[in-house]
Order: structure tokens, then C-alpha cells, then sequence
């Protein structure tokens, strides 16, 4: 399987994290589990006129557009392996989507949402450029430049940035997801909680609080995947739990599996556990 990633033009770099690509010519129907990782993303297939949807295990002939923008998840998801065929993507920062699309975020939360819908023709013709462009670098520019373009017009239409009291919680919470208190912020900030939760939920998608145990979940996740001697009670209060008990029902609400179970799996990626 091939896998790479590009960072984006500096002009993006406030709001994109990077662009990813994918191709696996050999993959097969196989189900993963994935990890909320609080980052929205579009995902664009270049090898079918679908993607699988793997939510729904009743209906397996179920499928999604071939473009879909993915707000930020607050619990896991299933993908069908097959779709890795060959995938390019955008992985955004948090609240990075508001410059390419106006509607409140907490619209895209916990969904799929047709990218033709938010874009109209513009998402097919992107799409169609992809599949055509040649070699993987060149789909890389076309991804760069269609969103530099859309950037440009959303300033030329006075599309504000996010406020600067959330990019202050942000990278707060960023350095120091188990430690940092919503009631701290706010009081550094100088707001009320319920103000910080109403831009929060409409420049982000989530509240605060929940966004502040996605990255705590997060920590964790990115630490046991990269190590092998876990000590589960060290763990815990390093991410900030209160104790190793809170972790595990924490833990095991974002994953729907065990820490011990995530650990013992054989995974390519961190939030990726293959199931089948």
C-alpha cells in the first residue's frame, strides 16, 4: 500500500493540517474501526463513483457520494477497506473548515455530508482533474490550488476568521489537554462558559469540554501506539485522568474497545484497528 502526505501551500497553512493520498490496488472488502482524531477532513475516492458505507452492516450494498466532507466525530466509525484503492483527502485543523464553508460547523458534526452539496459542480470537476492528473504530485497542486482559490474567494465575500478567543482555547488545549480547565480558560479569556461553548460548537462543531476529552483520548492513543510497556495507571495521569478507572470508561465511550484490547491489535495506523 502506498500512503503519502504533502504539506500545504503557507497561505493554507492556518487552516489545513495536510493532504493525504492512498492506494492500495490490492485491497480487499475489510472493515476498520476508526478513531474520532478531532480533525475534520474531506475524502474524495478516485476509484470508484462511491464510497462504501461500512456504518451499516444490515445494508453492505448501502454507499455514500464519492466526495464527502467529515465533520469532527465524537465516537468511532467503520470504513471497508476497499475504498483504499485509491483516496486523496484533506485533513483540516480544528475549525479550519470555516473558511471554505460558511454554514455553522456544528452542521457537520457526527455526519457525512455530500461535498456536491457544498460546492456544487465545482466538487465533480475537482474530482474528475484527480482522477486524470498524473503523477501524484500533480493531484497534490490541484488540491492546493482549488483550495487556495476557494480561500481567496472567501475573503473577497469578508468570510470572518475564527475569533481569536477560540484559537486562544485552542492552543491551550493543544499543550495541555489533560491539565487545562474550561472554567481557567474562560476566566483568562475573560467570557462566560456558555459564550466560550456557543463559538466553540459553531467554529469547531463541539463544546469545549467534549473537544478537550477528544484530544485527551487522543494523547492516549498516540502513546500506546508507539509504545509497547504500557503502564496503564501512569498513562492515565499523564493524559490528565483523574485515575486509571476514568481512562478506561473514557477510553472505551471514543473506541467502543478496551485499552487492552487496542493495544494487543495489529494496526497500520493509530486510529485505524482493522476488525475483520
Amino acid at each position: 500500500m502506498l500512503y503519502l502526505e504533502r504539506l500545504p501551500h503557507p497561505a493554507l497553512a492556518p487552516y489545513i493540517k495536510t493532504f493525504w493520498y492512498a492506494c492500495d490496488p490490492a485491497a480487499t472488502h475489510r472493515h476498520e474501526r476508526v478513531l474520532p482524531s478531532g480533525h475534520p477532513q474531506i475524502v474524495l475516492s478516485l476509484a470508484r463513483d462511491y464510497l462504501t458505507d461500512a456504518n451499516h452492516p444490515t445494508d453492505p450494498l448501502q454507499h455514500t457520494p464519492a466526495a464527502i466532507l467529515l465533520g469532527i466525530y465524537s465516537h468511532h466509525q467503520h470504513i471497508d477497506a476497499i475504498d483504499l484503492s485509491e483516496l486523496i483527502g484533506i485533513l483540516f485543523h480544528p475549525g479550519g473548515t470555516t473558511a471554505f464553508f460558511p454554514e455553522n460547523t456544528e452542521l457537520f458534526t457526527n455526519c457525512e455530508t455530500d461535498l456536491a452539496i457544498l460546492w456544487g459542480r465545482a466538487a465533480q470537476n475537482l474530482r474528475n482533474d484527480l482522477r486524470e492528473a498524473q503523477p501524484i504530485s500533480r493531484k497534490f497542486d490541484l488540491l492546493d490550488f482549488a483550495l487556495r482559490h476557494r480561500l481567496s474567494e472567501s475573503k473577497e465575500s469578508k468570510t470572518q476568521r475564527r475569533p481569536s478567543t477560540v484559537d486562544y482555547a485552542l492552543t491551550r488545549l493543544h499543550q495541555s489537554p489533560g491539565a487545562t480547565t474550561i472554567a481557567a480558560l474562560t476566566r483568562d479569556i475573560g467570557i462566560s462558559p456558555r459564550r466560550l461553548s456557543q463559538l466553540f460548537r459553531e467554529q469547531i462543531g463541539v463544546s469545549p469540554k467534549l473537544y478537550c476529552r477528544i484530544q485527551r483520548f487522543q494523547q492516549a492513543v498516540q502513546l500506546m501506539h508507539r509504545s509497547a510497556d504500557i503502564h496503564w495507571a501512569e498513562l492515565a495521569l499523564t493524559c490528565g485522568y483523574y485515575d486509571q478507572s476514568h481512562f478506561t470508561n473514557d477510553f472505551q465511550a471514543f473506541s467502543g474497545l478496551s485499552p487492552t484490547h487496542y493495544s494487543a491489535t495489529h494496526r497500520p495506523w493509530a486510529n485505524h484497528i482493522p476488525l475483520n
